[in-house]
């Protein structure tokens, strides 16, 4: 994983001073997130949204056109490797969890790593919602004229 996706992974954590800096709460799965920590998202993105996986909550704001590109480039596999099955799943995991990772603000990213790994197909549909909307997706039906 490059530098500039490392970096574009930690933009997303909201400092912990912020937690209790309204004294509001949002419950989330026994955990709480403060108004401030939603209220500071909000402050850096224009987008923040809610889903959840079985009973775990997901923080998550949409991703933008250089993140997706650099993730792209930085997960991509030698042209001489496209035939090989192993490499190309591979890059398609290493992609779904890169969305992930650089776009989920809650639960924090050691959580999110197991989660990720503890449920096999976690990143698969995650990423698809947050590709969603993240304006893949987004064209409304196409007519003949």
């Amino acid at each position: 994983m490059s530098e500039v996706t490392k970096t574009l992974m930690n933009t997303n954590k909201v400092q912990e001073g912020n937690r209790n800096d309204t004294g509001k709460t949002n419950m989330v799965n026994g955990d709480t997130v403060s108004q401030g920590e939603i209220n500071a998202w909000k402050a850096m993105f224009p987008h923040v949204y809610k889903t959840t996986s079985g009973k775990q909550a997901f923080i998550y704001r949409p991703v933008t056109r250089s993140e997706y590109t650099r993730l792209m480039l930085d997960t991509d596999i030698d042209p001489n490797d496209e035939l090989d099955i192993e490499k190309r799943v591979e890059r398609l995991s290493n992609r779904q969890v890169g969305i992930c990772r650089i776009a989920v603000l809650w639960p924090a990213a050691e959580k999110l790593n197991d989660l990720l790994e503890s449920h096999a197909g976690l990143a698969s549909n995650l990423s698809d919602e947050i590709m969603d909307h993240s304006g893949f997706n987004a064209l409304s039906r196409t007519e003949e004229l």
